[in-house]
C-alpha cells in the first residue's frame, strides 16, 4: 500500500485516533441505548417519541457510523497518528 503524504494525513484523520476512539464509544453507547428504547417501545406498543423500528433504524445508523469511526481511528494508529 502506498503511503499517504504527511500533508494529507490532516485531511483524513482530523483530530487524531483517540479522538475518533472516543466517539466510537460514544456512538455505540448511544447505538445501545436507541436499540434497548426501541425494543421497549416494540414490546410496550407504544411510541415512545418515535416508533420502534425508527428507533431500531437509529441504532443502526449509529452502529454503522461508530465502526467508521473505529476504522478511522485504526488507520490513523497505523500511520502512526496518535
Amino acid at each position: 500500500m502506498a503511503e499517504i503524504p504527511k500533508d494529507m494525513k490532516f485531511l483524513l484523520f482530523g483530530f487524531g485516533a483517540k479522538w475518533h476512539a472516543q466517539c466510537m464509544m460514544a456512538l455505540n453507547w448511544l447505538g445501545l441505548a436507541s436499540l434497548i428504547v426501541g425494543i421497549i417501545s416494540g414490546a410496550m406498543g407504544k411510541a415512545l417519541g418515535l416508533c420502534s423500528t425508527d428507533w431500531l433504524l437509529i441504532a443502526i445508523a449509529l452502529w454503522v457510523w461508530g465502526l467508521g469511526s473505529w476504522f478511522t481511528s485504526y488507520h490513523a494508529l497505523k500511520e502512526g497518528i496518535k
